[in-house]
């Protein structure tokens, strides 16, 4: 009879442990089911959000490298009056056979003489439902010469994303040039679309809200008075479409 007691016991452990080994189990798999689709989709966002800004930044740096060189090469600039557009006028080159290179060239008076004219410019994008942004373009007028062909530097500009100026004012311009010391400010806000996250997602080439479609804009906080970007409709609940990186660079004129 004691033995029969024992081994009834036993086979009621038995069946408690594998219970309870089935309940631990489906406790383990249910959390695994419920926290690994949060991971991926959290490293998904973080993937996302940094290939953008990535790709922002990047292509803002090579716009401004491009520029670089040739403001400080450059004997003088011209700035249009809204700041969109620069035109930089190199020193004239000649061909040096004793060097064999290319040198500046210089009038009878040993001065540099004026040559090729370089022209950076933003035209606004028209194929989109918003005009406020648009691509930076390149053209070299040769010196005595028939005018070049513009080139696409880089696009998805936006200038009014620009930071604001001294106390919250307009947005700061492309291009500032002062004559006085010879630099040239370039202020870049490049909008970098984001990749999509959805199969049936829409891939927004457009710097807008997700919200509702409004117009992304800079306003000035007490927090910060460059300004911070909002939606024109929704304000700081805004969800960009896009990261928005800004380059901004201070170049001097070398040559006189």
């Amino acid at each position: 009879m004691n033995t029969l007691k024992t081994l009834t016991r036993l086979i009621n452990n038995s069946r408690g442990i594998a219970v309870a080994e089935v309940l631990m189990g489906a406790t383990i798999g249910g959390l695994i089911l419920s926290v690994l689709p949060a991971f991926y989709l959290a490293q998904v966002k973080i993937w996302t959000t940094e290939t953008g800004r990535l790709g922002a930044i990047e292509r803002a740096d090579f716009a401004v490298r491009r520029l670089e060189e040739e403001v400080r090469n450059g004997r003088s600039i011209v700035q249009s009056e809204n700041g969109y557009a620069v035109a930089v006028t190199l020193p004239k080159q000649t061909y040096d056979a004793d060097l064999g290179t290319k040198v500046n060239a210089l009038d009878a008076n040993g001065q540099l003489i004026d040559g090729d004219r370089i022209n950076y410019y933003f035209l606004p994008d028209q194929s989109g439902s918003s005009t406020s942004g648009g691509s930076i373009y390149r053209r070299v007028d040769p010196s005595g010469g028939t005018q070049g062909q513009p080139r696409l530097i880089v696009a998805h500009v936006y200038p009014h994303l620009n930071p604001r100026g001294e106390g919250g004012t307009s947005p700061q311009p492309l291009f500032a040039y002062d004559s006085g010391l010879r630099t040239l400010t370039a202020t870049i806000t490049i909008a970098e679309p984001m990749p999509s996250t959805g199969t049936f997602v829409a891939h927004r080439l457009e710097a807008k809200c997700r919200h509702d479609g409004g117009d992304l804009v800079r306003v000035p906080t007490p927090e910060h008075l460059e300004g911070e970007i909002q939606c024109s409709i929704c304000g700081n609940r805004v969800k960009p479409t896009c990261q928005i990186a800004t380059h901004m660079t201070k170049l001097m004129l070398r040559n006189r």
